[in-house]
């Protein structure tokens, strides 16, 4: 499903509302399933950005996702993303368009 993607944290940390507001959003079409995870060693809910060529991730892909908030126009979305073989806490607030 195409939403309006903002990433609320920067390695871990919450960037502040009145900096929020001028992050852009990233329209993308969002996925979420259960996968093998490499970084956590078993299967876990995944949330990514679907990315139809081969390649990377468009962004971190996040681990043990859940969703933890939804109303009329999005959903808050938490989990782990991997940067650099380190896990960092990350939260998508993912608008609908």
């Amino acid at each position: 499903m195409y939403f309006l993607i903002v990433r609320r944290r920067a390695r871990g940390i919450a960037i502040p509302s009145d900096q929020l507001r001028k992050v852009p959003a990233l329209r993308a079409d969002v996925h979420i399933g259960d996968h093998h995870s490499e970084p956590l060693g078993r299967v876990s809910t995944q949330a990514w950005v679907f990315n139809p060529t081969p390649g990377p991730d468009i962004i971190p892909r996040l681990h043990d996702a859940k969703v933890n908030g939804m109303a009329q126009l999005g959903i808050n979305i938490n989990g782990v993303e991997e940067i650099d073989g380190v896990l960092f806490a990350q939260s998508w607030w993912c608008r609908a368009e």
